[in-house]
């Protein structure tokens, strides 16, 4: 039950949301681009990645010089209906 709370808190800011948005949109982005394209400080962008990664939202990789997010591959079935869903609107 904890981890729905946690995974509900976690989409509980329109920030993160937007980011998981753009990056089921654009499959994968630099935190520079990311920033840009949601008019997000790139401070508080990479902040909001740091904690989508570790609920596993999202699964970032370096590549040349700079850090690139994407959707997590293994994002778990439920969650992934739910972003749908958000995804929509």
């Amino acid at each position: 039950m904890q981890e729905w709370v946690n995974t509900f808190k976690l989409l509980g800011n329109m920030n993160r949301i937007r980011i998981l948005k753009l990056l089921a949109h654009e499959k994968e982005l630099p935190v520079k681009a990311i920033s840009d394209k949601l008019d997000i400080r790139i401070k508080l962008t990479s902040q909001h990645l740091v904690l989508l990664s570790h609920a596993r939202f999202v699964q970032g990789k370096g590549k040349l010089g700079s850090v690139y997010y994407m959707l997590h591959p293994k994002l778990r079935s439920e969650v992934q209906h739910i972003l749908k869903k958000l995804i929509r609107e």
